[in-house]
């Protein structure tokens, strides 16, 4: 009798046998991740090279070499995942956006008479409209032409105070059609600044567009609608509706929180309500997400259970229900991923009885990711998939095998028909509590009365399930903070200490206020009723935002820290998921290794492995400018691009960082979760910095007081420790104030200076040469401060936005200003940098800092005409990014 041959098996099939999707996943992931890095392809060779892997797999099947059989099938789709990825980002239609602009049809820069349909409502960002357009057709020489792709656009309403002015009620589902000067998005080219540009392209929108006046659109609601349309859009009117009743009574916050929470509109969340909730680590229950589909699932399936309705028609029409308030919410990113786990849930719970909840978060991510292979570089995605792995895969298990089997026993005290014989040494430790409890009751009922060992033990089994809820709920908090801490300090330069303890109270209460919100929304029409629940609701939603400030206010709660590697990032990621899979012994490594990650950005330092990292994720990135030890013998001077603003960025060689300006301008937001005005101090500067690993500044300098150069100064003394705000001649408004309440509340000391001030910094010179103390001038920009820098044989002079009236009196008093470089001033308007200052710096390069196609038209002719004449070679920051200049004082 012939033996039959052993199955040639290891321990990796066995564990992804439990879990199938998991592998799939990390294939798939693989896939999308290299595809980044794939510039030049052939698609038939994907496809034979697929095709090879898959033929190969088969075969390595049927001869039962399964270790190799899996390995190749994981190849294939990691080829595929490439090949989706690639074929979403170059595969174009004939009448694509980027495919006629490319062509020349489409035009840049130039009013373009477009039609198109509304995909969001439009809402306000300061005194403009600003909504998403998906094109129909645009008009060319009177033949329109399909088009295909999405475009941001921003109305401006001038007069919005006045009553008799035009309004323009964008919604979902409107057509549209207007004369509107399109552009692509701006990208700010600094090391450690995220990609905008990227970002909305991945929602599909391609090019920003502004429309003067809304007597320049021509609106025809519900052009583009259909029943679906329409119906969720009367649905999301009635909920806003409801909350405008809330607004009048002139609790704005607390209707803003109600209307992120309800349906995903953050246009009325200020800034100091987001910082609280992202400093408590709370700001995910802001977020149409989980909560709101586990609240919306549990109350209809309970209910269609009470009713008696067979199961699978509860959990259709439950589906159903999700599916229609996903659309009610325009179907974010966040609530889409709920939409489908809770679907996965269901088909396991149907098809299959029991679900491992972890395969299931598995299978959907996925899926998702074969839809949106895109949704991968999403931090909203990255976030949601982490938390949900870690309850599952971490919190799940902590729960099951080590909670639940000491609390267990003591759950049922005093009921001797329940008994608990498990091995193992939590459950033994549960037992013993068990019975020494009951002892003690004994005890305690034989001296006293009888029936006081029922009542000990009621109120022994009622501590045990407190105990067990609350130990349940803090562990979630706990391993859900251990995995996204890192990508949290990646993307936000945040950390919540307090966070683990503050979702405790605040997720309840968030589920307080959502079930209040959704009952004063459903009894709204009800008039009997809806004033009561609707101040319920308010007192609900303002306790809320107390008690996340309360949280926020505790001193050292939280704080900012620099932007970690990607590939620490990564690995501290891996090792979680390894130890978690695999089931590993000695988890304590993965817990070293993130406790030793948030101690080392708390300290604002960088360890020796940071730096190889970085080094490491720069090849991967080909990035040049990238966080390097800094030599003690350079002085480096970094011009950022803010666009049409200005800030530098100034390392002495005994490394002391001064900023000079913040930049800031108004610009569109890319954020999903949130339509508020883009801070470019924080978005930008910010996140130079952070990515320079530094916490602290030696001193924050204000040329003058203008937006483009101190707007981002706020946020700048927030996020960092300020020594020193140095200031000349600026007049008080509001921003200044703004600034100066800001920086005492820092304890940020203030110094003013003048021309004739002297130091040495790091055998630096540092030189101020205009205004003068008694310099008069009839506007900002003639007293800006302007500064010289001479390190040995290298000289640079900073200007700001001096005009030809500021040159005459700085020349006046220093008449021979010579420098290797000069900042050009005022983005290079005419209306400085003459002749009488290039012959008297007489510069070897000149930088502008200028944003590209801006209304200004900086930089002038003219003054390109003077350095070219000169020969001075010119860097623009639109052409060349963030412009660095390094120098030992000798060579540069």
């Amino acid at each position: 009798m012939l033996a039959r041959t052993p199955l040639r098996t290891s321990s990796f099939v066995i564990f992804q046998g439990n879990r199938p999707a998991a592998p799939l996943v990390i294939a798939l992931v693989l896939g999308i991740g290299l595809s980044g890095f794939i510039h030049e392809y052939f698609f038939v060779w994907f496809v034979v090279a697929g095709t090879a892997l898959l033929g190969a797999s088969y075969l390595a099947f049927r001869r039962q070499r399964f270790d190799i059989s899996l390995a190749l099938g994981l190849a294939a789709v990691c080829l595929a995942g490439s090949l989706n990825t690639l074929a979403g980002r170059n595969g174009t239609s004939t009448y694509d956006l980027r495919r006629l602009i490319s062509r020349g049809l489409f035009k840049l820069g130039e009013p373009v008479y477009f039609e198109g349909c509304v995909t969001d409502d439009g809402h306000e960002e300061g005194a403009d409209i600003v909504s998403t357009i998906s094109f129909s057709a645009f008009q060319v020489r009177d033949q329109w032409i399909p088009c295909q792709g999405k475009g941001r656009i921003r109305i401006a309403v001038p007069g919005r105070k006045d009553p008799q002015a035009p309004t323009l009620g964008l919604l979902q589902g409107d057509r549209v059609r207007a004369w509107a000067t399109w552009r692509w998005p701006v990208d700010y080219r600094n090391p450690g600044c995220a990609q905008r540009k990227q970002a909305l392209a991945r929602k599909g929108i391609y090019v920003v567009g502004r429309i003067k006046s809304p007597r320049l659109v021509e609106r025809l609601p519900g052009g583009c609608s259909n029943i679906w349309t329409k119906s969720i859009v009367a649905a999301r009117s009635h909920i806003r509706a409801a909350l405008e009743a809330i607004q009048l009574s002139r609790s704005n916050q607390p209707a803003a929180l109600l209307a992120s929470i309800l349906i995903g509109d953050y246009t009325h969340l200020n800034d100091a309500t987001r910082e609280v909730f992202q400093n408590s680590g709370s700001f995910h229950v802001l977020v149409v997400s989980g909560l709101h589909v586990a609240w919306l699932a549990c109350l209809t399936l309970n209910i269609f259970k009470f009713l008696r309705v067979a199961e699978r028609v509860r959990y259709l029409s439950t589906a159903l229900l999700i599916f229609f308030y996903a659309g009610i919410v325009g179907f974010q990113a966040s609530i889409t991923r709920s939409l489908w786990m809770f679907i996965f849930y269901l088909l396991g719970r149907t098809l299959l009885r029991r679900s491992d909840p972890a395969n299931i978060v598995f299978a959907c991510a996925f899926l998702l990711l074969v839809v949106k292979p895109n949704w991968l570089f999403e931090t909203g995605f990255q976030l949601s998939f982490l938390s949900v792995i870690a309850i599952t895969m971490s919190a799940a298990p902590c729960i099951e095998n080590y909670l639940k089997p000491l609390l267990n026993p003591l759950r049922h005290a005093g009921r001797p028909d329940c008994l608990f014989l498990q091995p193992g040494y939590w459950h033994r430790t549960g037992r013993i509590l068990r019975a020494r409890c009951e002892i003690l009751f004994e005890a305690a009922a034989d001296r006293s009365f009888p029936l006081l060992f029922n009542l000990l033990c009621q109120t022994a089994r009622a501590a045990a399930h407190t105990v067990m809820a609350t130990g349940t709920a803090f562990l979630i908090t706990v391993w859900v903070q251990v995995w996204i801490a890192s990508l949290l300090a990646h993307s936000f330069n945040r950390i919540s200490w307090i966070s683990p303890l503050a979702n405790l109270v605040i997720i309840p209460m968030a589920s307080m206020v959502l079930v209040a919100g959704l009952l004063s929304i459903a009894s709204y029409t009800f008039h009997i009723y809806a004033p009561a629940l609707l101040q319920l609701t308010e007192k609900l939603s303002s306790l809320f935002l107390s008690c996340a400030h309360g949280f926020t206010s505790i001193k050292n709660a939280w704080q900012r820290c620099p932007t970690p590697s990607a590939a620490w990032v990564l690995l501290g990621i891996a090792l979680l998921f390894a130890w978690s899979y695999f089931k590993w012994r000695r988890s304590w490594i993965p817990l070293c290794y993130t406790a030793i990650f948030l101690a080392l950005l708390s300290l604002g330092s960088v360890p020796v492995p940071a730096i190889v990292l970085d080094f490491v994720n720069a090849i991967w990135h080909r990035e040049q400018n990238v966080v390097q030890a800094h030599d003690k013998n350079l002085f480096a001077i970094t011009f950022l691009d803010v666009g049409q603003g200005e800030s530098i960025f100034i390392r002495f060689p005994n490394d002391k960082v001064w900023l000079l300006d913040a930049g800031s301008l108004f610009q569109f937001s890319t954020r999903e979760e949130g339509r508020q005005e883009f801070d470019l101090g924080e978005e930008v500067v910010s996140r130079f910095l952070w990515h320079q690993w530094l916490v602290k500044m030696d001193r924050l300098i204000l040329s003058h007081a203008d937006t483009d150069h101190a707007g981002g100064t706020k946020a700048l003394l927030k996020n960092f420790r300020v020594t020193e705000l140095v200031h000349s001649q600026i007049a008080a408004d509001f921003m200044v104030d703004e600034i100066m309440d800001t920086a005492r509340a820092r304890k940020t000391s203030i110094l003013k200076v003048y021309a004739g001030r002297r130091e040495n910094i790091g055998g630096v010179s540092v030189n101020v040469l205009h205004p003068p103390s008694d310099f008069a001038p009839l506007s900002g920009n003639e007293a800006s401060l302007v500064v010289q820098f001479c390190y040995r044989r290298f000289s640079v002079l900073l200007t700001g936005d001096m005009d030809q009236v500021g040159e005459r009196a700085m020349l006046s008093h220093y008449p021979s200003p010579r420098s290797l470089l000069l900042k050009v001033a005022h983005h290079g308007s005419r209306s400085g940098t003459s002749n009488l200052l290039l012959n008297a710096v007489q510069p070897r390069w000149a930088v502008i800092s200028v944003g590209r196609n801006n209304p200004y038209g900086h930089p002038s002719g003219d003054v390109l005409s003077r350095l070219l004449r000169r020969g001075i070679r010119i860097f623009t920051t639109p052409d060349h990014g963030a412009i660095r200049f390094e120098t030992d004082g000798n060579q540069y």
